[in-house]
């Protein structure tokens, strides 16, 4: 497997979302692939290059709406809450700016091998899914920051809370006529210069961060993907399918994962879908339950499957995790209805390695953290089959 991550991470290199090297990398897939599958097919879409831009907005007009209470409260009541609540949406990977903003060509990469039965039995399809691109640098994304992500993450929405809160009030005073005592006009003011902060970190990563080399994000994710759908597909029992789905732009914002659901999704509404993500450092875990706010569950029967593959074997180090630093892949799968659950690594602080940063090189993945996550997903899908 780490043959995959070199040829990623080392001869093509950085895939920033809608490049040049993320065509490359597909078609490199696509040929992989080949020797592999049935049928191979690349679904092609539009997507923005970053969700930099979509969020700097969000927080860009809550600094407007803080700064217009003063002299336009109910203009700044109005635009507090109609952006709050496009924010909310889009955290949950329901588009709304970013449905506004400049796209380019990215593409799905799809491989399916299936085993009919005479009989005619249909076993659920195994959907096995990982993303190629890879993130662009950013000061918030330094190794030194990373262990506080989180909770910067919440400051951040606490400070556009109150700025929402705080909006609405004025606005609604101004419609009922009362003047408001002069120092609540100045209130929003600090909170707005710790959301302004985040807006110029989201500038500065989209002038000065560079796309990483993404050996563990997500060139491990990518080669667990591949090992475990070519051993899956060598014996299949009757009636089974399994897909790898390899998506781009999920650094943009999960934008091939949501583009196969808006196609595939009738199609796979009753199977089950395993996310395979920065696999290749750490303590690999299954994700019970992941999202930015509410961490949504991930499907029960693949949690059993986990955590039954984790009994007997454990030698593996393999446990249960709650992931609620960014989207992924199963992000959009979970908050539309649909079975899934991610597969990721972490290290003893529970922090992904090099994240979305430059030293995300091949080197530093470990080939047995690789079989050891394979193992896991060829577990789990044989037990949801059998």
């Amino acid at each position: 497997m780490i043959r995959y991550v070199k040829e990623l991470a080392e001869t093509i290199g950085p895939r920033g979302s809608t490049t040049r090297a993320e065509r490359n990398t597909s078609k490199y897939l696509a040929e992989t692939f080949e020797a592999m599958a049935d049928e191979v097919s690349i679904q092609s879409f539009r997507s923005v290059p970053t969700f930099s831009w979509a969020y700097g907005l969000y927080y860009f007009f809550m600094v407007v709406a803080a700064v217009l209470i003063p002299v336009l409260p109910v203009v700044a009541a109005l635009l507090a809450l109609v952006n709050t609540l496009a924010y909310l949406f889009e955290c949950q990977t329901f588009e709304a700016y970013t449905k506004l903003l400049p796209k380019d060509k990215s593409q799905n990469v799809i491989a399916k091998k299936s085993n009919p039965s005479e009989e005619g039995e249909r076993r659920p399809r195994i959907v096995l899914v990982a993303h190629y691109d890879t993130s662009r640098s950013g000061l918030n994304f330094h190794p030194k920051l990373v262990p506080g992500f989180r909770q910067s993450f919440i400051i951040l929405n606490i400070s556009m809370a109150v700025i929402l809160i705080l909006a609405l009030g004025a606005g609604v005073f101004a419609l009922l006529g009362q003047r408001m005592v002069s120092v609540y006009n100045y209130l929003a003011l600090p909170f707005a210069l710790y959301v302004l902060f985040s807006v110029l970190l989201l500038i500065h990563r989209e002038i000065w961060g560079v796309h990483v080399p993404g050996g563990n994000d997500n060139a491990s994710g990518v080669a667990v993907m591949l090992d475990s759908f070519e051993h899956l597909s060598q014996n299949l029992p009757e009636g089974a399918e399994v897909w790898a789905v390899a998506t781009g732009c999920e650094e943009a914002g999960t934008v091939g994962m949501l583009r196969f659901l808006e196609e595939y999704g009738e199609a796979v509404e009753e199977d089950y879908i395993i996310n395979m993500d920065n696999l290749g450092i750490g303590h690999v875990k299954y994700i019970i339950a992941e999202g930015m706010f509410y961490a949504m569950p991930a499907d029960r029967d693949l949690i059993l499957a986990a955590a039954a593959c984790a009994r007997e074997n454990p030698e593996l180090d393999i446990g249960p995790y709650v992931y609620k630093a960014l989207t992924t892949d199963a992000t959009p799968a979970l908050s539309r209805g649909y079975k899934a659950i991610s597969i990721m690594a972490f290290d003893d602080n529970g922090i992904l390695p090099n994240w979305h940063w430059i030293t995300d090189k091949a080197e530093f993945v470990n080939p047995d953290n690789l079989t050891t996550a394979s193992t896991l997903v060829q577990s789990m899908a044989r037990q949801i089959w059998h």
